[in-house]
């Protein structure tokens, strides 16, 4: 285990099933209950993205590891009649080598999606177009939203199949799945780091909540299993999974009352929150919940269907029979735009984060003399730089690629036995918390070059040029205010299009206790628009398979222009100087010459430089 940092996860029991026993057990379910096939996705009860392996259903039964992918467990009989492996398994263009090189395609048989192409969206079509064969099939109510439950509904509702929602934790049981155990604190952050105090947060969650609804005297019960709403609402922090500064839990606000009910996983962790008295705490006993939540008359019951499981509004409606469900949470607009402190706090954990990646990647580059080193030393490396800077836990893992295995975008392995080769492209994108649980994230490539002669191939030079014209697009663009996250997106995307080149993945997500922030993003089909002060990525890339990969991310925040209104502008919060040797400078234009030019001042002055800029 890499991470050493304060709060990691280097303790715990590895976890490596065997699939073909988890296949066997599943398929022992599916007999017993009489079912076809049952869906598997990547999350947890609280719909998180980051799920560990020993948590992790989808893992349990392919082999894959990804943030992303779901899938569709088929009986025996239902595989042999389609004539495909038992498990099919849903994943988008960040994951299709990944997945490949993770899965037994004896086992297994991957669907990779063209980018665009939502999974959920695909595995209800799958389904549809084998409804002759799938006459009844299940999904678990823990670990599916409720808009992802009413999409497989309606989506297959002409193919007449019969839903099974399993709700006793079914699956996790045939399967054995470890599961996950956590007793850290949840801690209060002062008002001085995120400008804000519950009281306040609570206020304005029931005035927009009511606003929303049209109705000033409605008896409104808000509900969320999403960590960052708990880490958010709370102004707390939890680290209860690796890679995420929030707590995990369930979180219930009816007018000024506010409960928390902490379920099997986490009953045990201590809730050191005093400022507000009328929390309630909860340890895994859902009759005590349901009898305090059963003092209120509540007659509207408000969540966000895509980040609440289906099982705990179900439940509610046996509390509150006839009261009306509505999809709505503004938590997540509540989160986007953030306050001036913590706009502050996003400062000084990028420039903390910015001094350790210019450092490790000038070793990355250069080495040191005489020494062999390998993948993992480069993870290593940038763990033990952001602590010295008093980070206290990564919030991702990191990807540091050699290589042809540049090419895969979200590269987990980081080897101990694939050595940093000279004239070999090396990419590492990583990021850290620091003490107010703000995600950062960077991505720079670099060439290994241990010995002076080393030069960059001209197609390394191409592609790494292209990549940071994109990024530079994304950076110093003023965009119409009105514009859409998707139309930003294929402003940077053109850049590498009229060129030849594409990447599978968005050109950005927002960013905030999370790496990947809900809401504000820079992908196709992306309809959010430009909210001031939200913090986001812009992360363009190119990935050329056997060969290697580039992708360059700085992180934004976004401001309305001062000298157009109509217009918005972004600040730069990374300070981490690029790889002149990759560098084709005379396909750069002047304004792209003149930015790198101030840039790279900047970086010099901050001791970030990477390698001697020629334009200084």
């Amino acid at each position: 285990m890499i991470d050493r940092l304060q709060y990691n996860f280097s303790d715990l029991p590895a976890y490596e099933p065997v699939i073909a026993d988890t296949h066997a057990c599943l398929s022992a379910l599916l007999e017993r209950l009489e079912l076809d096939a049952v869906v598997v996705t990547s999350q947890d009860e609280f719909i998180s993205e980051y799920v560990p392996r020993r948590n992790s259903q989808r893992f349990a039964l392919s082999g894959f590891d990804g943030s992303a992918g779901s899938g569709i467990f088929l009986s025996e009989a239902t595989a042999a009649t389609i004539g495909s492996p038992r498990f099919v398994l849903f994943v988008d263009g960040r994951y299709h080598l990944q997945a490949e090189a993770q899965c037994d395609k004896s086992r297994v048989r991957l669907e990779k999606l063209e980018l665009g192409v939502p999974i959920w969206s695909a595995v209800v079509r799958w389904l549809s177009a084998h409804a002759s064969v799938l006459r009844s099939v299940a999904y678990d109510a823990q670990r599916v939203s409720v808009a992802q439950r009413d999409q497989l509904l309606e989506g297959t509702r002409e193919a007449s199949l019969r839903w099974t929602a399993l709700t006793a934790r079914e699956v996790d049981r045939a399967i054995a799945l470890p599961g996950w155990q956590v007793d850290r604190p949840i801690f209060e952050l002062p008002e001085s780091m995120t400008g804000t105090r519950i009281a306040g947060n609570v206020t304005m969650l029931n005035d927009r909540l009511r606003g929303h609804l049209r109705a000033p005297k409605a008896r409104v019960c808000w509900l969320t299993c999403a960590a960052d709403d708990l880490a958010y609402l709370l102004n707390s922090r939890g680290y209860h999974m690796p890679y995420a500064s929030s707590p995990l839990g369930y979180l219930f606000v009816i007018g000024d009352q506010v409960a928390l009910y902490l379920p099997q996983g986490c009953e045990h962790c201590a809730v050191e929150v005093e400022s507000y008295p009328k929390l309630q705490v909860f340890r895994n006993d859902l009759a005590a919940l349901g009898r305090f939540l059963a003092l209120f008359d509540v007659d509207h019951v408000c969540y966000s269907a895509d980040t609440v499981n289906c099982a705990m509004p179900d439940a509610l409606r046996r509390v509150w029979p006839v009261a009306r469900h509505t999809s709505y949470s503004p938590l997540e607009a509540m989160r986007v735009s953030k306050t001036p402190q913590v706009l502050d706090q996003f400062r000084d954990a990028f420039a903390r984060s910015s001094a350790a990646i210019a450092e490790t990647m000038r070793w990355a580059k250069y080495g040191e003399a005489g020494q062999r080193h390998c993948e993992y030393d480069l993870a290593r490396r940038i763990n033990d730089a952001y602590a010295a800077r008093g980070a206290v836990g990564l919030s991702f893992a990191t990807i540091a690629a050699h290589g042809p295995n540049s090419a895969l975008a979200h590269y987990g392995a980081a080897s101990r036995d694939i050595v940093l080769e000279d004239g070999e492209l090396i990419l590492l994108d990583s990021g850290a918390y620091y003490e107010s649980g703000f995600a950062t994230d960077c991505t720079r490539v670099v060439l290994r070059k241990t010995d002076a002669s080393t030069a960059a191939q001209p197609w390394q030079r191409e592609i790494y040029t292209i990549a940071l014209k994109a990024c530079i697009k994304g950076l110093v663009t003023r965009f119409p205010a009105h514009l859409t996250g998707a139309e930003v997106d294929g402003a940077v995307r053109d850049v590498c299009r009229t060129r030849g080149y594409d990447f599978n993945h968005g050109t950005g997500h927002g960013i905030g206790i999370h790496v990947h922030e809900g809401g504000v993003r820079f992908a196709p089909g992306s309809n959010y628009g430009l909210v001031p002060n939200a913090v986001i990525s812009i992360e363009p890339g190119i990935y050329l398979a056997g060969k290697g990969g580039v992708r360059i991310e700085n992180v934004v925040i976004i401001h309305p222009d001062s000298q157009d209104e109509n217009k918005v502008g972004f600040e730069n919060l990374v300070a981490v100087g690029y790889d002149w040797d990759l560098i084709d400078i005379d396909m750069l234009d002047d304004a792209e010459r003149g930015y790198l030019r101030e840039y790279e001042r900047h970086c010099l002055a901050l001791g970030n430089n990477v390698t001697t800029c020629p334009l200084l």
